[in-house]
């Protein structure tokens, strides 16, 4: 984080890639959160017998790398519209229209 807010006070291309790094980081984390309340809303159909904390541990940690996995090959697309929404602010000056 300490690298992200350095670069985001840098020249014009560290700025670039750190929003490019944060908009990653925020597709892994709405990734995370979607596959999360997925599973959240599967837990009334899940079975005594394979239900543990170990389990739902390790789902929790590949939905994780999954958030991650899927941000870093912009499959969804979120990171791509924000940093085209903070080129559009640059470009504009800060102003919204």
């Amino acid at each position: 984080m300490a690298a992200l807010k350095k670069g985001a006070t840098g020249s014009l291309s560290e700025r670039r890639s750190a929003g490019k790094e944060v908009a990653k980081e925020f597709e892994a984390e709405f990734i995370r959160l979607v596959t999360s309340a997925m599973q959240k809303a599967s837990e009334p159909l899940k079975s005594d017998l394979l239900s543990s904390n170990s389990l739902d541990f390790y789902q929790e940690m590949f939905y994780s790398e999954l958030g991650h996995f899927l941000a870093q090959k912009g499959t969804l697309g979120v990171a791509d519209f924000i940093n085209e929404a903070i080129e559009f602010r640059d470009q504009t000056g800060g102003q919204e229209t």
